[in-house]
């Protein structure tokens, strides 16, 4: 075989190589990001439900004094 196509052969091979490290890598570093971002993803939808729950609950007494405050008022 001629060793101009065995070098460029041999030259393709390796680059071959360094770029599949460097997808692995990648893929690594995009699996990390995902797993990161689903973990966030529903600190957020717990954190919503929570905030949703709080609203929820001071709703009630918020619209009580409202009611509170207007019937000292006429009383006046």
């Amino acid at each position: 075989m001629d060793s101009r196509i065995r070098k460029s052969i041999n030259k393709l091979e390796i680059q071959k190589q360094i770029k599949m490290k460097k997808k692995e890598k990648i893929a690594q570093e995009l699996s990390e990001i995902d797993a990161n971002l689903k973990q966030l993803y529903a600190f957020q939808k717990e954190q919503d439900k929570l905030q949703s729950a709080i609203d929820q609950f001071y709703k009630p007494i918020k619209e009580e004094k409202a009611n509170d405050h207007s019937e000292s008022i006429h009383s006046i």
